[in-house]
């Protein structure tokens, strides 16, 4: 059964559910602000099939492959409207673009009019453009995998996007590999919950008195080394503020808010099984300067050789790297995340007064903490000016 698994295990990838043939699976078990599967005695057969979907019960973490394997790139758009628009270098706006063009679908993770995250599936281009940019919460991938599987019966391509838990639990979803289907997870930090991002979005709408019309986790108004959150409310007020800077990010940056299985994840280190990694490349003002015009610059890492041919039809600008660079500037490529010490601290005071309330009280930046942030920054780009170098480092 999949209720064996504690939250310590549980990737909330959502499989268990797609595979029960008899609905028996729903996501209504509570713990703190995340909701794991719980299944109903009443509908359920005893089939296995769950077990058989969850990759951590099932397939496991795929064996960590050799960096021998691997074709890693400095990879951008040529187009930089395209990579303004995304959150480092317009590589998933390629791979979309390609894909649609053989008439393929593509799924990723988009807002809703609440701003909860869900995956979706379309073969229209405006559905497409909403999948682009950062979505830092937990997705919605309920009946996804099911589509996925139809589309490639049907014999149509398909791009799959997600972090590496997502990718693994459509793999041992799908129980094999497909020839039109095309994975490709983030190098990712961890993910917290839509409730959680929920209580920060409704703890702004109450400050500036006004309703949320448009949120951007990675906003690049100030560059990409200075990415920011901007929100535009209906009110005409804006927040605009250093990405690093905003509560709720602070939460996820610190291990603060992440969901437990984020502190132990079993699919980082490539053992998703994805065809494509991709990432920031963190670091590129140093190893790559002539590369790094602080639009956006994306570490691609192609896993198999259909990543390979589908990296060289879309007409990205790819430039071969080193995967030792990318791990020293982005070592949540094959390290968890750590837990933060004032975690237990946190929920506490959620529990008493609301995640909203401990958000505003625990993670928002203070004063001292402001300061010390904007210094360093300035001495960065007095560092970067004294280089001979125009752009600054963060």
């Amino acid at each position: 059964m999949i209720d064996k698994l504690s939250p310590n295990e549980c990737a909330l990838c959502g499989s268990c559910a797609d595979a029960c043939p008899t609905g028996a699976i729903s996501f209504d078990k509570e713990y703190l602000d995340f909701r794991y599967p719980v299944i109903d005695p009443d509908k359920c057969v005893s089939c296995g099939l769950c077990e058989k979907a969850c990759p951590v019960l099932s397939l496991g973490a795929k064996a960590a492959d050799t960096q021998e394997e691997h074709r890693v790139y400095a990879a951008r758009n040529p187009d930089t409207d395209v990579r303004r628009s995304s959150s480092s270098g317009g590589v998933f706006w390629a791979l979309a673009k390609n894909t649609l063009s053989c008439g393929g679908y593509v799924c990723g993770a988009v807002f809703d009019e609440e701003f909860h995250v869900r995956h979706m599936i379309s073969n229209r281009e405006e559905d497409v453009r909403k999948m682009m940019g950062s979505k830092y919460a937990q997705s919605d991938l309920t009946g996804v995998y099911k589509q996925v599987r139809e589309l490639l019966r049907d014999g149509k391509q398909v791009l799959f996007t997600g972090c590496p838990c997502q990718v693994a639990g459509l793999r041992s979803f799908l129980g094999s590999d497909h020839e039109n289907l095309l994975t490709a997870d983030i190098i990712c930090h961890g993910i917290p919950s839509g409730i959680m991002l929920r209580a920060h979005l409704d703890y702004l709408e109450k400050k500036y008195r006004s309703k949320i019309e448009t949120l951007c986790f990675r906003d690049k108004k100030y560059g990409w080394h200075r990415s920011a959150v901007r929100i535009r409310f209906s009110n005409g007020a804006e927040y605009c503020i250093p990405y690093i800077a905003d509560a709720y990010i602070k939460g996820f940056l610190n291990g603060t808010t992440l969901k437990e299985s984020c502190f132990d994840c079993r699919f980082r280190n490539f053992r998703s099984g994805s065809d494509l990694t991709m990432g920031d490349f963190w670091g590129a003002e140093a190893v790559l300067p002539n590369l790094d015009d602080n639009i956006g610059l994306s570490a691609v890492i192609a896993n198999s050789e259909k990543s390979i041919t589908a990296l060289q039809q879309c007409g990205l600008d790819l430039h071969a790297a080193n995967l030792d660079t990318v791990i020293r500037y982005n070592r949540k490529l094959i390290d968890s995340t750590k837990r933060s010490s004032d975690r237990d601290a946190f929920y506490l005071y959620a529990q008493k007064n609301g995640y909203s309330a401990a958000i505003g009280k625990l993670l928002t930046e203070s004063l001292p903490d402001k300061l010390r942030r904007e210094g360093s920054y300035r001495l960065r780009c007095l560092r970067n000016y004294l280089l001979g170098r125009k752009k600054p480092l963060y």
